[in-house]
């Protein structure tokens, strides 16, 4: 006994001056971690109120890990500053789970968490050395100077750029004289001539929010979802003050001033930290929305977020769907009712459904609700209510039963940063492929890819990280767009949106045809747009997978100086399937060709369109010839070239032959130049790309479709004007090389 008395009352013995300080900086590190851990597990008590707690329980583990572990190595009798090795201990394991827990991986985890307690017990005795050293101040900071020189230097090593940064082959620009490139109509992302007011429908019970509780404008009807949710954590009841049976209908108004009715649109969020609420970060599109004639309302679906303490609840994204439906509902039967603010004010048949995120996703199954709420009795009401219009801002795209949603005769338009960090593919791409038109309708679907847009800037309160702290930490914010200029794209094209879809204002369709005519509203980065509207008329699709030489009504097709042709499945950043197909051109030689002989039914449908236009939408995968380090990854790939940097862009000309055997050609650089790819460092030390989060930021770039809209009329000349009827082939001849594309929807519009 007395021996372990003497060993503990000895454990410090080893601790001199400069280990003291040490010992310090590094308990500063370790407090330093435990805010950044305290920043991603909010408990809804506020962030200063967090971080606080976090430290007084990080300050008591550490004391008592501090002593204990002094303890421990004085009985082994090791000769080294004890209590500096109990903290540099206790700060590498506790840096180390935080890094894990943020799905850093194990090793990358051990990696950061190991230098960063090192550089922390490093900086200390630095300091001790310099405070002990008997030298002048002056000399004491050239030396610190230098010291943070080499840091800064270490910085720079590790920060040196990797393939991830590869940059971009070159810019193009706009040929201002090749197109029509003025919309006219004034900028749809100003406020429009309408005063508006703001009011907010909800339980009057919100426990966080007066807005949703005491202070609640109109009184909302709870909704029962014990139907649909079986796991409900008993802290998320406690949290709340409610549970999976009273769910609330919370929702915050901008209402035009008028008599009325208006069109009405549904904005809601997705999955965040259920502490940091989400339904306030939509007010930018509330204020425009309003001031334009359309009733905007901001969906709060919080409760059936993520948290740290209390998970999430299961079957969450079938339930966002039925709850926002759950709101179409009470606000139909407050637009019958009397006394109050709806009343009389809101046209159902004109319905907009915004979403972001897993809300992206949930606004198509709303909008498909049958699929999945057929047989929901609670929801006979909605029968006469019209959804017309669908936008998804950054939307996932799991199945859910095993089902997807299918959009018939329904505008949907999606919104994508290449930056996205969380949702980093483009899963609106797919759900715009499962977006079908009849010939009667007049519809249209539109994708937007903007290349320095992240995750989380389209939501005002969700802050620049698209990952929650610590991870977060690691993202690279280089060349992100600024918040107000990536929600001024979000405001540009929704407002053109619901303009264009549901107030009638056709001249905004132009933007979402062609990106460009709508540049001088837009912030200066690289944009790719696909677009399909209800009067197509399909030349070559590729979904069924058949003979690449056998096209529609019994077309064919053919090709010239290709090392390779094939229908593939469009695939994206991971290389999964999209959900679509086209057919995959590779050739090595300038000269090559892909011809398309159209079948007389063919031509005889075209024969109804009028000053018509040439369409196709075409993805350059210039990626897949890009030499990999990874043998395995390479052979996978089987590409016929193999290049150590991008190839030229792709310069195309098209070439149209009539029935009479007469041919004009059209360089597709008159009307559009094949743009480069975008390529994306998601992390700010970019040898992280392949090393956590299961290689998530692996690839650099996904092959994203560029819609090509050519106006037969530039084909004419004064010998010969081409109309649609008269085209019995159509050849793209590919004058540079090597390169490779996937091609899809080709065919006419009027």
């Amino acid at each position: 006994m007395a021996w372990l008395k003497n060993r503990f009352e000895l454990r410090n013995d080893r601790d001199h001056y400069i280990a003291r300080i040490a010992t310090g900086s590094t308990a500063l590190f370790a407090s330093l971690a435990m805010t950044a851990a305290a920043l991603g597990m909010p408990t809804g008590l506020g962030t200063g109120i967090d971080i606080l707690l976090f430290l007084i329980l990080n300050i008591v583990a550490m004391s008592l890990a501090a002593n204990l572990l002094s303890f421990i190595y004085s009985m082994l009798y090791l000769p080294i500053p004890r209590r500096l090795a109990a903290v540099w201990t206790y700060a590498s394991i506790e840096a180390y789970l935080i890094l894990y827990y943020a799905e850093l991986g194990i090793l990358m985890s051990i990696i950061i968490a190991l230098a960063f307690t090192l550089i922390g017990s490093a900086a200390g005795c630095l300091l001790g050395v310099l405070l002990k050293l008997k030298i002048k101040r002056r000399s004491k900071f050239l030396i610190m100077v230098g010291a943070a020189s080499v840091a800064a230097i270490s910085y720079l090593f590790v920060y040196w750029p990797g393939t991830a940064a590869m940059s971009q082959t070159a810019d193009v620009a706009l040929d201002s004289n090749s197109i029509n490139n003025t919309i006219n109509a004034p900028d749809p992302a100003e406020n429009g001539k309408f005063a508006f007011q703001t009011f907010t429908y909800g339980s009057g019970l919100d426990k966080h929010r007066v807005i949703f509780g005491k202070e609640v404008d109109v009184r909302s009807t709870a909704v029962d979802a014990s139907a649909y949710i079986t796991e409900w954590s008993k802290l998320k009841t406690k949290f709340w003050g409610f549970n999976e049976h009273d769910l609330p209908l919370n929702g915050r108004v901008w209402m035009p001033e008028g008599e009325g009715p208006y069109p009405i649109a549904l904005i809601v969020h997705g999955n965040h930290l259920m502490e940091d609420f989400s339904d306030g970060g939509y007010g930018y599109l509330g204020e425009l929305l309003a001031s334009q004639g359309i009733i905007a309302i901001s969906v709060d679906e919080n409760f059936l977020n993520y948290s740290v303490w209390s998970g999430i609840p299961n079957n969450d994204m079938k339930v966002r769907a039925w709850v926002l439906l759950k709101h179409l509902q009470q606000i139909k039967q407050l637009n019958e009712e009397v006394g109050n603010p709806f009343t009389g004010k809101v046209d159902l048949s004109r319905v907009a459904l915004i979403g972001h995120s897993r809300g992206g996703q949930a606004v198509a199954m709303a909008s498909d609700a049958d699929r999945w709420f057929k047989d929901d009795k609670t929801l006979k009401s909605l029968n006469d209510v019209i959804i017309e219009s669908v936008v998804a801002i950054a939307p996932t795209d799991k199945q859910v039963d095993n089902k997807s949603a299918q959009l018939t005769d329904v505008n949907y338009l999606t919104l994508q940063g290449a930056r996205d960090a969380d949702v980093n593919n483009f899963y609106g791409d797919r759900q715009y492929s499962r977006t079908k038109f009849q010939e009667s309708t007049d519809k249209f679907k539109a994708a937007l890819y903007i290349a320095d847009a992240n995750h989380s800037q389209f939501n005002s309160d969700w802050g620049r990280m698209d990952e929650r702290p610590p991870g977060g930490l690691f993202l690279s914010r280089k060349e992100l767009l600024a918040a107000e200029d990536q929600r001024q794209v979000s405001k540009v094209y929704v407002s053109a949106f619901l303009q264009a879809t549901l107030l009638g204002e056709n001249s905004y369709k132009q933007l979402f045809e062609d990106y460009r005519s709508g540049l001088d509203w837009l912030p200066n980065t690289a944009y790719t747009n696909r677009f399909e509207s209800s009067d197509f008329t399909e030349i070559a699709r590729y979904d069924d997978g058949k003979q690449k030489t056998a096209l529609k009504n019994g077309g064919k097709a053919s090709v010239a100086g290709m090392i390779d042709w094939s229908i593939a499945s469009a695939e994206d950043r991971d290389g999964k399937n999209k959900g679509t197909k086209g057919i995959e051109l590779e050739w090595s030689e300038p000269g090559a060709e892909y011809a398309l002989e159209l079948s007389p039914n063919t031509i005889d449908q075209a024969a109804e369109i009028t000053e018509g236009n040439l369409v196709f939408s075409m993805a350059n995968l210039e990626r897949d010839l890009i030499a990999v380090e990874d043998k395995d990854k390479a052979d996978a790939a089987n590409n016929a070239l193999e290049l150590t940097e991008p190839p030229p862009l792709p310069v195309i000309e098209i070439e149209l032959t009539t029935t009479e055997g007469e041919s004009i050609e059209l360089g597709l650089d008159k009307v559009m130049p094949v743009a480069p790819p975008t390529y994306t460092a998601f992390m700010a030390f970019p040898w992280l790309e392949e090393r956590i989060k299961d290689e998530k930021y692996k690839e650099s770039s996904e092959p994203i479709f560029q819609t090509y809209t050519l106006p037969l009329e530039l084909f004419s000349s004064d010998e010969l004007a081409i109309k649609a009827d008269e085209i019995s082939r159509i050849t793209f001849r590919f004058v540079s090389g090597p390169g490779k594309v996937m091609i899809d929807d080709i065919g006419f519009t009027s």
